[in-house]
C-alpha cells in the first residue's frame, strides 16, 4: 500500500482560503481522495496538535473545534501516535538536523515515515525534501 503523509502546511492551506497554497492543495487532496494514487492518508498526532493550535490563534477556537470534527468525521485519516522509540528518534534527528530550522514535529513526522517506510508527503514545507522524502505536490 502506497501511503502520503499529510503535514500541518498542507492542512492549513487547505483550511484556510487565503492561504497562498489553497487551490493547489484542495485540488491535490481531491486528486489523492480517489484512492487511485495512495491507498494510505496518515498523519500524527503532533500534527494534528500543531495544526489545531495554529487554527486556535489564527481564527479562534469555535474554527479549531470545527476543523477537529472535520477530521474525525473524514473517516479517511490515519492517524500515527508518537510513543518511546519515535520521541526517542525524533531527539535523535532534531540533534542532526541542527543546520536547519526544523521544528520538533517535523522530527517526529520523519521518524514515523522512516518506521512506516513512508516515502511521500504531502506538504509545502522544503524541509520534507531534505529531509529526503518526495514532496507533493
Amino acid at each position: 500500500m502506497t501511503a502520503i503523509f499529510i503535514d500541518t502546511s498542507a492542512f492549513l492551506a487547505i483550511s484556510n482560503k487565503k492561504d497562498e497554497h489553497h487551490e493547489e492543495a484542495v485540488e491535490f487532496l481531491k486528486s489523492i481522495m480517489d484512492g487511485k494514487r495512495f491507498t494510505r492518508i496518515v498523519t500524527s498526532d503532533y500534527v494534528i496538535d500543531e495544526t489545531v493550535t495554529r487554527i486556535r490563534f489564527a481564527v479562534g477556537h469555535g474554527g479549531a473545534v470545527g476543523w477537529l470534527k472535520n477530521i474525525e468525521a473524514s473517516g479517511v485519516l490515519e492517524v500515527l501516535r508518537v510513543d518511546e522509540e519515535i520521541f526517542e528518534r525524533s531527539i535523535e534527528l532534531f540533534k542532526k538536523y541542527s543546520d536547519k530550522s526544523l521544528s520538533f514535529t517535523d522530527c517526529t513526522s520523519f521518524a514515523l515515515m522512516e518506521k512506516k517506510k513512508i516515502m511521500h508527503s504531502f506538504t509545502f514545507d522544503g524541509d520534507f525534501e531534505k529531509a529526503g522524502f518526495v514532496k507533493y505536490p
